[in-house]
């Protein structure tokens, strides 16, 4: 019986080491693996970005600003750190996780809009956060939205439950350098090469979250976001706010109760700034 239940343990031993292995072994890949959404995150946990210009957002930061070609332009190094369907709050985050490590920028892009100020309550696009669940800064992130990353990092493999594909991806990212087009990021900034379409069901979203639009007190939310800012900021930085262009079939549905309040705001502290 002890023979048994030793051979039972040796077996139990020899599946972990291989499962931390080949968990090991994908992380790696996948943090190394260049011009990728997770390949940024790495180098922003280990303090490689360092940007004089940095462009927030979410999906339309993300995708719609080009790092590169901005930096170009104003002769200063410049990042995109979007956050995909990110409201404020991880934004807010994802900024402060970017300066634990890397020195402040002399001037912030903000995308601005009036879904930026709804709240996650969840976290969208999770398998981004599959390899640094083991890093307490990242750890100390998702665990707020989620209590399943407080056993995540002890058990082998879990992580990557129901997303086979992207165990693979890393994986094969030790021996192969390929990205697809879509998935490329430059400079943190993704761009997209496909037909542009109406997203139908961002729209029904937005009309279910109407009530919450009314409940958000634009002006407060707005002195509360420059706040954010210039408490982290040096004096001389500078923050510009940017709505960029959005479909009028989305703006019909926010603008002519909210959009007026938000302009503004936005007015008055441009206005108070040149003062």
């Amino acid at each position: 019986m002890k023979s048994f239940l030793k051979y039972l343990l040796e077996i139990l031993f020899i599946a972990l080491i291989v499962c931390f292995g080949l968990q090991y072994f994908s992380d790696n890949g996948l943090k190394k693996l260049k011009g990728t959404k997770i390949n940024d995150w790495q180098n922003i946990i280990e303090g490689k970005i360092n940007s004089d210009v940095i462009i927030n957002g979410s999906s339309r930061g993300y995708f719609m600003y080009n790092a590169k070609n901005i930096g170009e332009l104003l002769n200063l190094s410049c990042f995109n750190i979007g956050f995909n369907a990110g409201g404020c709050n991880l934004q807010q985050s994802k900024f402060d996780i970017y300066l634990k490590k890397n020195r402040k920028p002399t001037v912030i892009i903000q995308n601005i809009d009036l879904s930026h100020f709804l709240k996650n309550t969840e976290l969208p696009d999770e398998w981004q956060f599959t390899p640094f669940i083991n890093n307490e800064i990242i750890n100390s992130f998702v665990t707020k939205y989620d209590d399943k990353y407080k056993y995540l990092p002890y058990i082998p493999l879990l992580k990557y439950n129901q997303n086979f594909q992207l165990l693979k991806k890393g994986i094969i990212a030790n021996f192969s350098s390929s990205v697809t087009k879509n998935d490329k990021t430059i400079n943190g900034f993704s761009p997209q090469d496909r037909i542009f379409k109406i997203d139908y069901h961002n729209l029904e979203r937005i009309k279910k979250d109407k009530y919450d639009f009314n409940e958000i007190d634009f002006r407060n939310e707005i002195k509360e976001m420059v706040y954010f800012y210039f408490r982290r900021l040096d004096k001389d930085a500078k923050v510009i706010f940017v709505w960029a262009p959005e479909h009028k079939l989305r703006c019909s549905l926010l603008f002519p109760e909210k959009g007026k309040i938000l302009i503004d705001e936005l007015n008055r502290i441009e206005s108070n700034k040149k003062e």
